[in-house]
């Protein structure tokens, strides 16, 4: 009787193990099922997008296809112009804090590219460097601009000097923040690898992620990635991430933001032969303390542009628009005045 007794009671605990298995197993997977569930953040609509955050001078500008494009066009209307292109994930946004500093002196336009912004998703595919050089053109069109100071930010610094070798009777002079220049395949790889970009955007290179990302969006993860751009994590506050996370939510945004990715490196690789044939004075403004673009990738233009200056800022990040705006500004009109910069 002991040995039946001790059996059945070995059978019972084997079930009561099975069972607590069982139910913590279904205790795991609710966990797991909020967990993504709350990660999941559905479209905004679009209308309420653009009327939280298209103040000001904001309006959009409706291209021969009808996709419709957010720009600000703003300040003196008699001074010269300069056109300013934001970076990978950015917005015209980016550089608000640093257009009153300059805004008294020069017309400034801004624009947000396909895929960014308040411009978000669009008619047709142009979420390409090809597709934002059509935008940038058929925009100064429309806003009959013909001569200018190109302004670009990190990924829109690449478009900004390749626009500049295309356009090059409009551009007059050149400004480059915060942006690589990457050569080839292997160099690509090298910067990747180098610059250890934080998990936001390690994350994007996944194509599973990618695809996720149309529905998975975390604000955590948003947050992460202002971080990292920044030195002073006193800039990042809770209402700067709403306003990122808030547009990259917008309906479209992601899957059009899942596009340029696509392609993203072939878009971006290019001749180093050509910085050579880039004629107009060239200004090069970057952060010390970057660590999306290790200065060794700036070098580049330094070497190979006939015409440049570069000035360096310690303990600034990859953002000097939003981290020193008034020295920013300052350097940049002296550039455009030809006055002295304090050049390393």
């Amino acid at each position: 009787m002991r040995v039946k007794r001790g059996f059945y009671t070995e059978q019972l605990l084997l079930h009561m193990v099975i069972k607590i298995i069982k139910v913590t197993s279904v205790i795991l997977l609710i966990l797991v099922i909020l967990g993504l569930y709350n990660s999941i953040y559905f479209d905004i609509p679009r209308n309420d997008v653009v009327s939280k955050h298209a103040k000001g001078n904001s309006k959009f500008i409706e291209l021969d296809d009808g996709s419709l494009i957010h720009i600000r066009d703003e300040g003196n209307k008699d001074g010269k112009t300069l056109v300013m292109v934001h970076g990978f994930n950015g917005s015209l946004f980016n550089f608000e804090t640093m257009t009153p500093f300059l805004k008294d002196q020069f017309r400034i336009l801004s624009l947000d590219l396909p895929a960014h912004g308040l411009t978000g998703s669009v008619k047709s595919n142009l979420y390409s460097y090809d597709g934002f050089y059509r935008v940038i053109s058929e925009v100064l069109e429309k806003q009959d601009i013909r001569k200018f100071y190109l302004i670009g930010h990190s990924m829109g610094g690449m478009i900004a000097w390749r626009y500049s070798l295309e356009r090059s009777e409009q551009v007059k002079g050149l400004i480059i923040i915060g942006s690589p220049f990457i050569g080839s395949e292997k160099e690509y790889n090298e910067f990747q690898s180098v610059n250890a970009p934080p998990a936001a955007f390690e994350l994007l290179e996944s194509r599973i992620f990618r695809e996720m990302l149309a529905y998975i969006t975390p604000r955590f993860l948003v947050k992460e990635g202002v971080s990292q751009t920044v030195y002073d994590q006193n800039l990042v506050t809770e209402e700067l991430v709403d306003q990122f996370h808030e547009i990259i939510l917008q309906e479209g945004s992601r899957e059009a933001m899942g596009e340029l990715l696509i392609n993203f490196e072939d878009n971006f690789i290019s001749d180093p032969r050509l910085l050579k044939n880039i004629g107009m004075p060239t200004l090069i403004l970057h952060g010390e303390e970057d660590n999306l673009v290790d200065l060794r990738f700036v070098n580049h233009f330094v070497d190979k542009i006939p015409n440049v200056k570069l000035v360096t800022y310690p303990e600034v990040g990859h953002m000097p628009p939003m981290e020193i705006p008034e020295q920013l500004a300052y350097d940049i009109e002296n550039f455009v005045k030809k006055k002295k910069l304090n050049i390393n």
